[in-house]
């Protein structure tokens, strides 16, 4: 399996259109072959700091999801939204 986790910092004043711009990509990816979940998460203690955590079958699940529409559309936009590039932290996952 792998694993996913993406830290975005975003714009103060900045939240509810992030919400909204996020919410197609959340709802596009978690109807996607190959992913096993996909959840956006607000971090306690702040307004504007988020974490994407995904979880997909294999690599090709991944690569699929890196060309899906609403992935580019993602891309191509969160940068308005952001105060600093995201932190993405890949990881794999053998369960025993």
């Amino acid at each position: 399996m792998k694993i996913i986790n993406v830290e975005l910092t975003v714009k103060p004043g900045m939240q509810k259109d992030y919400e909204a711009f996020i919410d197609k990509l959340v709802q596009g990816s978690r109807g996607e072959a190959g992913n096993v979940s996909y959840d956006h998460f607000k971090k306690i203690g702040s307004d504007n700091e988020y974490e994407i955590i995904e979880h997909w079958k294999d690599a090709d699940a991944v690569e699929f999801h890196n060309n899906t529409p609403h992935f580019q559309v993602f891309l191509s936009g969160v940068g308005d939204f952001l105060t600093k590039d995201p932190v993405i932290i890949r990881m794999d996952y053998q369960p025993e």
